[in-house]
């Protein structure tokens, strides 16, 4: 049965009073900036000239209230706290988090107060660094709705747009639409199209790098994975890689799995990675360098207590 649209529109006027506000770290009356009519202000065209070297830093699934099943997220609130630091300090050229950024979803009692608390630690981040938000599953929902996307929206922008910045084309995506479009089937096909097309503007935009950023896998050792909870079910994952393969893209950046894994599909490097917030596996709370040059990328994986503190871009670290 449908859930009536006005607790829908409960949750969505509650988060009203969240809005998009700021504190000192990106200035006391400034917006944490979100995508508008799918492109990411500040960073589009005339950010396309490659610059030189850089590094930026991908985050993946603070998702607030995970450790103690949504009433408490004192453990989420410590160990994003730790990453700002570490972000402010080593001072990357851009971040970017890759979904489930709280836990319960939209309609949930305590879906604004997560969304509070990440959004009063996501606005200490120097304001001199963009920060980029993905959509996850537990941001948008298993199976997004239109009202659960207007949430989101309401709240982050746009939930898949394009960004530039210094030669590196990124395309962001709604990936839960991807791994059920059941619910609000307009939205993937709008999605779908923009994408293709999105895709193609890529290609001919003289970037040295096109990289793709979303929540769930495509895969995660191989293209030919069979499908489960944690990659993108195959119906729609193999026309998406052979339209990324034809545009030239060199990596997709995940997380959803709370732990790291590697693939590839030819030159296509698929990258997911650990949680910030509750890992599933070996690899402790933490968050990817991702180095960029000209004519490659190099990305590791950092615990929050294991990163390095000098000469990121060196090829020792």
């Amino acid at each position: 049965m449908r859930r009536p649209r006005w607790r829908w529109l409960g949750a969505l006027l509650g988060l009203v009073g969240i809005g998009l506000t700021v504190s000192s770290a990106r200035g006391a009356d400034a917006p944490l900036r979100g995508a508008r009519e799918h492109r990411y202000p500040g960073l589009s065209d005339a950010e396309a000239r490659w610059q030189g070297p850089f590094f930026f830093v991908q985050l993946a699934d603070t998702q607030f209230g995970m450790f103690e099943g949504d009433a408490k997220w004192e453990k989420e609130t410590a160990l994003f706290e730790q990453a700002v630091r570490e972000i402010n300090r080593i001072k990357p050229r851009f971040v970017i988090i890759c979904g489930d950024l709280v836990n319960q979803v939209p309609g949930g009692k305590y879906h604004a107060p997560q969304v509070a608390e990440f959004q009063r630690i996501a606005r200490r981040i120097d304001s001199r660094i963009p920060l980029i938000c993905v959509c996850g599953n537990h941001d948008v929902g298993n199976r997004p709705t239109p009202d659960s996307l207007a949430v989101y929206r309401h709240v982050f922008g746009d939930d898949w747009f394009s960004f530039q910045i210094a030669g590196l084309y990124g395309i962001v995506l709604n990936s839960s639409l991807y791994w059920d479009p059941t619910g609000a089937p307009e939205e993937h096909a709008k999605q779908e199209a923009w994408f293709a097309a999105e895709l193609e503007r890529a290609k001919t935009s003289g970037a040295k790098h096109i990289l793709v950023f979303q929540h769930h896998p495509w895969f995660l050792s191989k293209p030919d994975d069979p499908d489960q909870y944690f990659t993108i079910p195959r119906v729609r994952r193999d026309p998406a890689l052979a339209l990324m393969r034809k545009a030239g893209v060199r990596a997709v950046f995940a997380g959803h799995y709370h732990r790291n894994a590697l693939g590839r599909d030819g030159d296509l490097e698929m990258i997911t990675t650990s949680a910030v917030g509750k890992p599933l596996g070996k690899d402790p709370s933490g968050f990817r360098i991702v180095k960029v040059f000209e004519d490659r990328l190099e990305h590791q994986y950092y615990g929050l207590d294991q990163l390095p503190t000098t000469g990121i871009l060196s090829p020792s670290n």
